[in-house]
């Protein structure tokens, strides 16, 4: 492939997972997208899966660091990272 050509579609593929659309739809997905891509860039949150636990305790961070989110809006986050972004070894085939 020409440089060029492979720059232009590292940049794409960069750019499309920047925008929202790169995470997955599903309940909780724009209290995800309202609260937590005022830090964070999509594909930070695409490209880091954790165990289901560890959702919650990163969420419980991100309110402590000043993310402004009420309960319900947690717990919606937290399910929806659970079940969109799930540990790479349980990934359905």
């Amino acid at each position: 492939m020409r440089p060029l050509a492979l720059a232009v579609l590292l940049a794409a593929s960069t750019a499309s997972a920047q925008t929202p659309d790169a995470l997955p739809a599903g309940a909780g997905r724009s209290e995800t997208v309202r609260i937590c891509t005022g830090c964070h860039e999509p594909g930070v949150i695409v490209h880091r899966t954790q165990k289901t636990a560890a959702w919650a305790d990163i969420v419980q961070a991100m309110v402590e660091k000043g993310a402004e989110a009420s309960s319900a809006e947690q717990a919606a986050i937290i399910a929806y990272l659970q079940k969109a972004l799930p540990p790479k070894g349980d990934l359905a085939p």
